[in-house]
C-alpha cells in the first residue's frame, strides 16, 4: 500500500522552488487572523495560476511538483491543485486533495467514478481558523459566503444534494459546484499515471482517503 501511496512530503527540490512562488507574497503575521489567512491563501492561489498561465496539462507518467509546474509555465486543475497544496503545507497549513465528479448524467456516485469522460475537477481544501476552505485550481475563487464564512466541500455537496441555497460572496467559477456531484478526499487520479510508480493503480494518499469515513 505504501509503495503506491502518493508522497505528500516536501522534498529538497520543493524547498528550493516553493519560495519562487512566494517571492511577491507578504508573509502571514506570527499570529494570523482569519482574514490574514484568507489573504495569504488567495495570494498563493493567484501565484500558481499566474505561473501556470498556459492551460496545458503535464503529461502522464511525469512528475507534477512545484518545479515541473514552474518550468513548464503550464498546468491543469490536477497539476495546479498539487502545487497549491504543497505551498500551503510549506507555509504551515493542513491541506487535503479533493477529486470532484459530476453526477448530472450518471445520477450515481459509483457510475460517476467508473465512467470515462465524466466531468471532473481537482481542488484543494485548506484548514483555516474558521474551518475547511475550498481553493479552486482554475480560477481565483475560494469558498466564502457573504458572511465571510468558509464553506467546506461537504457543506457544498450537502447544499446541492438537498437543494438548500448557499449565498456566495462570489459565484463558483464552474458549474460542477452547483449541480449534483460526488467527491473523494485523497484521490489524485483514477488511472494511476500522475504519481510513481505510474501504473494502473489509482493515485491515492491513504492518510487523506481515510478522512472520507471520519
Amino acid at each position: 500500500m505504501n509503495h503506491h501511496s502518493v508522497d505528500n512530503s516536501l522534498s529538497e527540490e520543493d524547498e528550493h522552488y516553493i519560495p519562487l512562488y512566494l517571492k511577491n507574497i507578504k508573509p502571514q503575521p506570527s499570529n494570523p487572523k482569519f482574514e490574514d489567512q484568507l489573504k495569504f491563501i488567495s495570494s498563493v492561489q493567484q501565484s500558481v495560476l499566474n505561473v501556470s498561465e498556459k492551460k496545458t496539462g503535464i503529461p502522464f507518467g511525469n512528475k507534477r511538483e512545484p518545479k515541473e509546474l514552474y518550468e513548464a509555465k503550464a498546468g491543469l486543475c490536477y497539476d495546479r491543485s498539487r502545487v497549491i497544496e504543497k505551498i500551503l503545507r510549506y507555509s504551515g497549513f493542513k491541506t487535503r486533495h479533493i477529486a470532484i465528479f459530476s453526477k448530472v448524467k450518471t445520477k450515481s456516485t459509483i457510475k460517476s467514478l467508473i465512467t470515462p469522460g465524466v466531468s471532473s475537477h481537482a481542488v484543494t481544501e485548506v484548514l483555516t481558523k474558521n474551518g475547511w476552505l475550498v481553493v479552486d485550481s482554475v480560477a481565483p475563487w475560494i469558498s466564502i459566503d457573504i458572511n465571510n464564512k468558509p464553506i467546506s466541500i461537504h457543506e457544498i455537496n450537502y447544499s446541492v444534494e438537498n437543494n438548500s441555497l448557499l449565498t456566495w460572496r462570489e459565484d463558483p467559477p464552474t458549474p460542477i459546484y452547483l449541480n449534483s456531484f460526488t467527491f473523494i478526499i485523497g484521490l489524485y487520479s483514477r488511472h494511476g499515471n500522475f504519481y510513481p510508480p505510474y501504473n494502473f493503480i489509482p493515485d491515492i494518499e491513504y492518510g487523506e482517503l481515510i478522512q472520507n469515513i471520519m
